[in-house]
């Protein structure tokens, strides 16, 4: 994934993480006003949590004025060497609601453990319990555990041949179970994935149409589904200052149960 496909991914899980966590917020029982909260995220491929800066993010920090969903711009803010992976932005999105009552913890898995060795380093918030599995082995114990995560980010790497096939897998698994969740997809994609999986992909492509594989897609469900409309316009703009369009990829099966 090139630098503006780590940008367009990044901007839609903040916003959907922003959302997730406001919404457990406001689930927690009255009659604990003063009880911590805990946001609970899981990461399958969380890398060191460091990563080389985007191309292009400069001109998108440039136009932030511009744009209504503010998380991903607020989580930049934080000066610190090289740009923040996704469980390292995950944090600082949680923490950027200003909610005192809420902690963010996060469970991180990477199958190389030189890769979990560095991310040790790379904690900034809240507390973080890593894994080096399997994805989709590390996916299964993490929601067979009693305390479920509130939000999974799945990110198969592009050279897993089995990734799009336990994709599916796991996005009907967290659907069934209400845990909301996003995946990435490279845009050269089969169209299958997202029928099976019955969600909206989001995708950024270049705007002359040509060249499949120079941009990304993600689909939200479990209820993450929710930020979608929050977000398009945002997309729209954000897509035009990567130098491309978005294309909103829809379901092509005869179900008349789809949702965004």
């Amino acid at each position: 994934m090139d630098g503006r496909g780590v940008i367009w991914t990044q901007f839609i899980l903040a916003a959907a993480l922003a959302r997730t966590a406001r919404a457990v917020l406001e689930r927690a029982p009255a009659s604990a006003l003063d009880a911590e909260v805990v946001f609970s995220y899981a990461d399958t491929h969380g890398g060191s949590g460091r990563i080389e800066p985007p191309d292009m993010l400069a001109a998108v920090l440039a136009h932030r004025s511009d744009f209504t969903m503010p998380s991903f711009h607020q989580a930049m803010i934080p000066a610190t060497a090289g740009h923040p992976g996704s469980w390292v932005l995950a944090g600082r999105v949680v923490a950027g609601l200003g909610q005192a009552r809420l902690a963010f913890e996060a469970d991180v898995n990477d199958i190389a453990p030189e890769i979990i060795a560095t991310a040790q380093g790379n904690r900034e918030i809240g507390w973080t319990r890593f894994w080096s599995h399997d994805w989709f082995q590390f996916l299964r114990n993490r929601i067979a555990m009693l305390n479920r995560p509130d939000f999974v980010f799945i990110d198969p790497p592009p050279d897993d041949p089995r990734g799009p096939g336990y994709a599916i897998d796991a996005a009907i698994l967290l659907d069934t179970m209400g845990v909301p969740y996003m995946v990435s997809y490279p845009v050269a994609s089969p169209q299958e994935p997202i029928d099976e999986i019955g969600r909206t992909g989001l995708e950024l492509h270049r705007r002359d149409g040509g060249g499949d594989d120079w941009g990304c897609g993600v689909l939200l469900g479990g209820g993450g589904e929710a930020v979608v409309l929050d977000v398009l316009a945002d997309l729209h703009h954000l897509a035009t200052v990567l130098g491309g369009e978005l294309v909103v990829r829809l379901p092509r099966a005869p179900l008349d149960d789809y949702c965004i």
